[in-house]
Protein backbone atom coordinates (compact mmCIF):
# COMPACT_ATOMS: atom_id res chain seq x y z
CA UNK A 1 0.00 0.00 0.00
CA UNK A 2 1.47 3.70 -1.06
CA UNK A 3 1.18 5.87 1.72
CA UNK A 4 0.24 9.54 0.66
CA UNK A 5 2.00 12.05 3.01
CA UNK A 6 0.09 14.23 5.53
CA UNK A 7 0.51 17.90 4.21
CA UNK A 8 2.04 20.16 6.48
CA UNK A 9 -0.30 22.13 8.96
CA UNK A 10 1.64 25.72 9.18
CA UNK A 11 -0.16 26.63 5.28
CA UNK A 12 -3.32 26.21 6.73
CA UNK A 13 -2.50 28.08 9.81
CA UNK A 14 -1.95 30.89 7.86
CA UNK A 15 -4.41 30.51 5.66
CA UNK A 16 -6.59 31.13 8.77
CA UNK A 17 -4.86 33.55 9.86
CA UNK A 18 -5.23 35.27 6.22
CA UNK A 19 -8.56 35.12 6.49
CA UNK A 20 -9.25 36.04 10.24
CA UNK A 21 -7.36 39.23 8.99
CA UNK A 22 -9.37 40.17 6.17
CA UNK A 23 -12.18 39.91 8.54
CA UNK A 24 -10.60 42.27 11.31
CA UNK A 25 -9.67 44.63 7.84
CA UNK A 26 -13.39 44.76 6.48
CA UNK A 27 -14.97 45.34 10.40
CA UNK A 28 -12.27 48.79 11.01
CA UNK A 29 -14.39 51.83 11.24
CA UNK A 30 -14.04 54.71 8.68
CA UNK A 31 -11.93 56.77 10.09
CA UNK A 32 -13.95 60.03 11.75
CA UNK A 33 -11.30 62.75 10.47
CA UNK A 34 -11.15 61.36 7.01
CA UNK A 35 -15.16 61.55 7.13
CA UNK A 36 -14.10 65.40 7.98
CA UNK A 37 -11.96 66.53 5.86
CA UNK A 38 -14.42 65.11 3.09
CA UNK A 39 -16.86 67.51 4.14
CA UNK A 40 -13.99 70.22 4.58
CA UNK A 41 -13.37 69.67 1.13
CA UNK A 42 -16.76 69.91 -0.34
CA UNK A 43 -17.14 73.55 1.02
CA UNK A 44 -13.65 74.31 0.17
CA UNK A 45 -14.64 73.53 -3.31
CA UNK A 46 -17.16 76.18 -3.35
CA UNK A 47 -16.08 79.22 -1.60
CA UNK A 48 -12.56 79.62 -2.87
CA UNK A 49 -9.15 79.53 -2.01
CA UNK A 50 -9.67 82.25 0.54
CA UNK A 51 -12.02 80.63 3.16
CA UNK A 52 -10.80 79.66 6.50
CA UNK A 53 -13.15 76.43 7.49
CA UNK A 54 -13.75 74.77 10.34
CA UNK A 55 -15.32 70.91 10.90
CA UNK A 56 -17.31 70.56 13.96
CA UNK A 57 -15.73 67.29 16.00
CA UNK A 58 -17.78 64.57 15.43
CA UNK A 59 -18.32 62.26 18.02
CA UNK A 60 -15.94 59.87 18.83
CA UNK A 61 -18.36 56.97 19.59
CA UNK A 62 -19.55 57.12 16.34
CA UNK A 63 -18.58 54.30 14.22
CA UNK A 64 -19.57 53.59 10.76
CA UNK A 65 -17.87 50.55 8.36
CA UNK A 66 -15.17 51.51 6.59
CA UNK A 67 -16.50 52.80 2.74
CA UNK A 68 -15.19 50.54 -0.26
CA UNK A 69 -15.54 53.70 -2.53
CA UNK A 70 -14.57 57.07 -2.06
CA UNK A 71 -16.98 59.24 0.16
CA UNK A 72 -19.63 61.20 -1.70
CA UNK A 73 -20.65 64.66 -0.42
CA UNK A 74 -23.66 67.17 -0.95
CA UNK A 75 -24.78 70.07 1.43
CA UNK A 76 -27.32 72.40 1.72
CA UNK A 77 -27.12 76.19 1.48
CA UNK A 78 -25.75 78.01 4.60
CA UNK A 79 -27.80 79.99 6.74
CA UNK A 80 -26.71 82.94 8.29
CA UNK A 81 -23.06 82.80 9.98
CA UNK A 82 -22.47 80.28 6.73
CA UNK A 83 -22.72 77.40 8.83
CA UNK A 84 -22.92 74.61 6.17
CA UNK A 85 -24.22 70.85 6.71
CA UNK A 86 -22.59 68.61 4.70
CA UNK A 87 -23.93 65.33 3.91
CA UNK A 88 -20.63 62.83 4.05
CA UNK A 89 -22.38 59.52 1.96
CA UNK A 90 -20.81 56.16 1.30
CA UNK A 91 -22.70 54.11 -1.04
CA UNK A 92 -21.72 50.91 -0.56
CA UNK A 93 -20.70 48.13 0.19
CA UNK A 94 -21.81 49.45 3.28
CA UNK A 95 -24.29 52.15 3.07
CA UNK A 96 -24.33 54.83 5.50
CA UNK A 97 -24.80 58.76 5.49
CA UNK A 98 -23.43 61.47 8.23
CA UNK A 99 -23.94 65.49 8.44
CA UNK A 100 -21.15 66.81 9.51
CA UNK A 101 -21.33 70.76 10.45
CA UNK A 102 -18.79 72.78 8.95
CA UNK A 103 -18.28 77.00 9.93
CA UNK A 104 -16.76 79.09 6.94
CA UNK A 105 -15.06 82.81 7.36
CA UNK A 106 -13.43 84.90 4.79
CA UNK A 107 -12.00 88.16 5.96
CA UNK A 108 -12.35 90.80 3.15
CA UNK A 109 -12.03 94.87 3.23
CA UNK A 110 -15.92 96.13 2.40
CA UNK A 111 -17.50 98.87 2.23
CA UNK A 112 -19.40 100.01 5.16
CA UNK A 113 -21.79 102.68 6.31
CA UNK A 114 -20.44 105.24 9.06
CA UNK A 115 -23.61 106.84 10.12
CA UNK A 116 -27.30 106.67 9.40
CA UNK A 117 -28.30 108.31 6.13
CA UNK A 118 -31.91 108.87 4.67
CA UNK A 119 -33.05 105.93 2.04
CA UNK A 120 -33.81 107.44 -1.69
CA UNK A 121 -30.66 109.81 -1.30
CA UNK A 122 -27.48 109.56 -2.69
CA UNK A 123 -25.00 107.62 -0.94
CA UNK A 124 -22.28 110.40 -0.19
CA UNK A 125 -18.90 109.11 -0.89
CA UNK A 126 -17.47 110.76 2.53
CA UNK A 127 -20.48 108.57 4.22
CA UNK A 128 -18.49 105.48 3.48
CA UNK A 129 -15.31 104.08 4.87
CA UNK A 130 -13.54 100.96 4.20
CA UNK A 131 -13.46 97.78 7.02
CA UNK A 132 -12.24 94.27 7.49
CA UNK A 133 -14.80 92.06 8.15
CA UNK A 134 -16.03 88.54 7.46
CA UNK A 135 -17.50 88.42 4.25
CA UNK A 136 -18.23 84.84 4.38
CA UNK A 137 -21.41 84.74 6.54
CA UNK A 138 -22.65 88.14 4.04
CA UNK A 139 -26.07 86.81 2.53
CA UNK A 140 -26.56 89.57 0.40
CA UNK A 141 -23.12 90.39 -0.37
CA UNK A 142 -20.98 93.24 -0.11
CA UNK A 143 -18.90 95.85 -1.98
CA UNK A 144 -15.96 96.14 -2.25
CA UNK A 145 -14.61 99.55 -3.25
CA UNK A 146 -16.10 102.91 -2.27
CA UNK A 147 -16.92 104.30 -5.98
CA UNK A 148 -19.29 101.63 -6.57
CA UNK A 149 -21.11 102.61 -4.03
CA UNK A 150 -20.49 106.61 -3.92
CA UNK A 151 -23.52 108.83 -5.55
CA UNK A 152 -25.73 105.31 -5.59
CA UNK A 153 -29.22 105.60 -4.22
CA UNK A 154 -29.94 103.92 -0.61
CA UNK A 155 -32.93 101.60 -1.06
CA UNK A 156 -32.83 100.75 2.47
CA UNK A 157 -31.95 102.27 5.92
CA UNK A 158 -28.20 100.56 6.92
CA UNK A 159 -27.33 100.53 10.32
CA UNK A 160 -23.46 102.57 10.40
CA UNK A 161 -20.65 99.92 10.92
CA UNK A 162 -22.90 97.08 8.80
CA UNK A 163 -21.57 96.46 5.01
CA UNK A 164 -23.26 97.97 2.29
CA UNK A 165 -24.66 95.30 0.44
CA UNK A 166 -25.24 95.65 -3.83
CA UNK A 167 -29.02 95.50 -3.07
CA UNK A 168 -29.54 98.22 -0.86
CA UNK A 169 -28.16 100.06 -3.81
CA UNK A 170 -29.92 101.66 -6.83
CA UNK A 171 -28.44 103.67 -10.29
CA UNK A 172 -29.42 106.78 -10.15
CA UNK A 173 -31.92 107.81 -13.06
CA UNK A 174 -30.83 109.04 -15.90
CA UNK A 175 -34.02 109.96 -17.51
CA UNK A 176 -36.78 111.75 -15.28
CA UNK A 177 -40.55 111.12 -15.27
CA UNK A 178 -42.42 113.44 -17.61
CA UNK A 179 -38.59 114.54 -19.13
CA UNK A 180 -38.43 115.34 -23.01
CA UNK A 181 -36.47 112.54 -24.57
CA UNK A 182 -35.12 111.42 -27.81
CA UNK A 183 -36.30 107.85 -28.89
CA UNK A 184 -33.85 106.41 -30.65
CA UNK A 185 -34.55 103.34 -32.74
CA UNK A 186 -31.72 101.09 -35.00
CA UNK A 187 -32.21 98.54 -37.89
CA UNK A 188 -29.88 97.58 -40.92
CA UNK A 189 -27.57 100.31 -40.20
CA UNK A 190 -29.98 103.15 -39.85
CA UNK A 191 -30.68 105.12 -37.16
CA UNK A 192 -34.27 106.53 -36.55
CA UNK A 193 -34.66 109.37 -33.58
CA UNK A 194 -37.70 110.68 -32.80
CA UNK A 195 -39.15 112.91 -29.67
CA UNK A 196 -40.63 111.93 -26.35
CA UNK A 197 -41.76 112.08 -22.98
CA UNK A 198 -40.72 109.56 -20.24
CA UNK A 199 -43.37 108.18 -18.64
CA UNK A 200 -41.11 106.78 -15.76
CA UNK A 201 -38.17 107.63 -13.84
CA UNK A 202 -35.10 105.16 -15.54
CA UNK A 203 -31.57 104.30 -15.09
CA UNK A 204 -29.02 102.69 -17.49
CA UNK A 205 -30.03 99.49 -18.51
CA UNK A 206 -33.67 99.58 -17.15
CA UNK A 207 -36.76 99.22 -19.43
CA UNK A 208 -39.72 102.60 -19.14
CA UNK A 209 -42.30 103.69 -21.35
CA UNK A 210 -42.48 106.61 -23.10
CA UNK A 211 -45.04 108.97 -25.55
CA UNK A 212 -43.92 109.35 -28.62
CA UNK A 213 -45.11 113.21 -28.82
CA UNK A 214 -45.40 112.85 -32.73
CA UNK A 215 -48.18 109.74 -32.87
CA UNK A 216 -49.09 110.05 -28.91
CA UNK A 217 -48.27 106.01 -28.84
CA UNK A 218 -47.07 104.48 -26.24
CA UNK A 219 -43.47 103.06 -26.59
CA UNK A 220 -40.99 100.78 -24.64
CA UNK A 221 -37.76 101.01 -24.29
CA UNK A 222 -34.09 100.54 -22.39
CA UNK A 223 -32.30 103.78 -21.17
CA UNK A 224 -28.78 103.80 -22.79
CA UNK A 225 -27.65 107.38 -21.82
CA UNK A 226 -29.18 110.74 -20.48
CA UNK A 227 -32.07 111.53 -22.69
CA UNK A 228 -31.88 108.75 -24.64
CA UNK A 229 -34.32 105.71 -24.53
CA UNK A 230 -33.63 103.04 -27.28
CA UNK A 231 -36.91 101.26 -28.57
CA UNK A 232 -36.87 97.87 -30.79
CA UNK A 233 -38.32 97.66 -33.82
Amino acid sequence: MTTVPAMPRLPLILLLLGLAGGAARAAEPEPLEQIRDAATAYVSARLGGGAQLGAAPLDPRIRVPACGGPLQTGGTAPNPGNAWSVAVHCAGPSVWTLYVPVRASERRTVVVVKRSLAPGLPVPADALALQEQDTAGLPNGYIARIEDAAGKLLRRPVTPGEPLPPNALDAPASIRRGQEIVLMSQAGGFVVRASGKALADGASGERIKAENLDTHRQVEGVVREDGVLEIGM
